[in-house]
């Protein structure tokens, strides 16, 4: 029996082809789009980042943007940027913030809440320099829901609240002498903070016992913010051999030495400053050494900077209680609602008078270890540990095995030595 074969259907191919015509086509448009149509929307309508605007900049030049942000008053002027943390830590970013510039400027109601800006990016800026990126402020539009707490204003605090507190204690035979370091790496990064921590501890270690004489302060490039607390040098590594060299001949073995470091860290160590940027650190080896060709009898040292947690290996010794705001690897952060200050540092210093410093309310009671009416180093470190309601980890050490600790561990079982260390 036969197959009978049937006819084959001239339909099939032509359908087929067809459809390739309509992907074909599809495909173009969607091309078209996203390459030649999308791109006329006017920049001012389309929101994008801070990070956007640094990381394009040749883009960006004298248009018109709106970038989405927070605008935070930096020691420069007002800034937006993307989040703020840039603002808050301690680390190095070049392409975080945005400069407003111009005789407009945004309210300082905007602050710490997430705003759309309309701005134009400065014609003047240069792509290929590293300098902050500006912008001219036209307008801007709250995004609703989006407040973060904080303190976004940086400003230089009056000391006078410290006029009335009675703490002067008598000299001893023995000598205090105080090293008080802040860099800030460049100017629009050197936020007044810093200096606000400086000048309230310059003024606390008088309160106990530090003739003025006896305290070094560098900073920055070597001028003050105000008429208070006198500097003596910039912050160099020039200044910091310059220092060392001086303690070397003065200090004797009856002697203490308060060392404070403040302002930005990174893994390659402690910023010191440069008008216009630059990459110069006080990195960890020489700090150790500096700090070795001291003879005295104990050493106080508390550092504030990001990534502090990483000294401690490299200079603990069996005479020396240390204090880092955070752990290796770690940031630290400006105070998140008392003021003007880091947060660790601003517990610190609560903790030795007795009192929270503006911004806080109450009494800073620290005197729970050993209740003898002093403040030893260890009391003051785990008020200050304590009360740090940033996500760090404040790490201690004071038995010279270079192994910091947090605050669980020194108030359950160790920081003796520094039961009888006191400022």
């Amino acid at each position: 029996m036969s197959k009978k074969k049937g006819k084959i259907s001239t339909k099939r191919p032509t359908a087929l082809i067809a459809l390739i015509v309509v992907l074909i086509g599809t495909n173009a448009a969607t091309i078209y789009y996203f390459t030649l149509y999308q791109p006329m929307v006017p920049l001012a309508e389309i929101p994008i980042s801070v990070k956007d605007v640094t990381s394009n900049l040749a883009d960006y030049i004298g248009k018109v943007v709106i970038i989405t942000g927070y605008i935070v008053i930096g020691p420069t002027g007002p800034l937006l940027v993307d989040h703020p943390f840039v603002f808050l830590n301690n680390t190095l970013k070049s392409d975080d913030q945005l400069l407003f510039i111009g005789e407009t400027l945004p309210n300082l109601d905007r602050l710490g809440r997430c705003t759309d800006v309309e701005c134009e990016v400065d014609p003047s800026c240069d792509p290929f320099s590293d300098e902050t990126v500006r912008i001219i402020y036209h307008s801007d539009t709250f995004r609703d829901g989006l407040v973060f707490p904080g303190i976004f204003e940086d400003k230089v605090l009056d000391t006078s609240i410290l006029d009335g507190l009675n703490l002067t204690q008598t000299f001893p035979i023995a000598q205090k002498y105080a090293i008080l370091y802040s860099g800030g790496w460049r100017a629009d990064k050197a936020y007044f903070r810093y200096w606000n921590d400086l000048s309230y501890m310059y003024f606390i270690l008088q309160m106990h016992g530090y003739p003025a004489d006896n305290i070094y302060v560098v900073y920055k490039d070597g001028v003050g913010e105000d008429a208070n607390t006198p500097v003596d040098y910039p912050a160099t590594q020039t200044s910091m051999e310059t220092v060392f060299q001086e303690l070397n001949q003065t200090l004797t073995s009856r002697d203490t030495l308060f060392f404070f470091t403040t302002n930005h860290g990174g893994s390659s160590g402690l910023t010191t400053y440069w008008p216009n940027g630059g990459d110069q650190y006080l990195n960890t080896t020489e700090v150790a050494g500096w700090l070795d060709s001291i003879t005295c009898h104990h050493m106080i040292i508390v550092m504030e900077q990001c990534w502090s947690g990483q000294f401690i290996p490299a200079i603990s010794a069996p005479n020396r209680v240390i204090m880092t705001a955070c752990d290796d690897g770690e940031s630290s952060y400006a105070c998140d609602t008392e003021g003007q200050w880091d947060e660790f540092v601003y517990h610190f210093m609560s903790a030795l008078i007795g009192t929270q410093l503006p911004g806080g309310i109450g009494d800073a009671y620290a005197d729970f270890i050993v209740a003898d009416g002093k403040i030893s180093m260890r009391e003051a470190y785990l008020y200050a540990a304590i009360h740090d309601s940033w996500d760090e980890t404040p790490m201690y050490d004071d038995d010279g095995d270079g192994v910091g600790l947090w605050a669980g561990p020194v108030f359950f079982g160790t920081g003796f030595y520094g039961d009888n260390i006191f400022l």
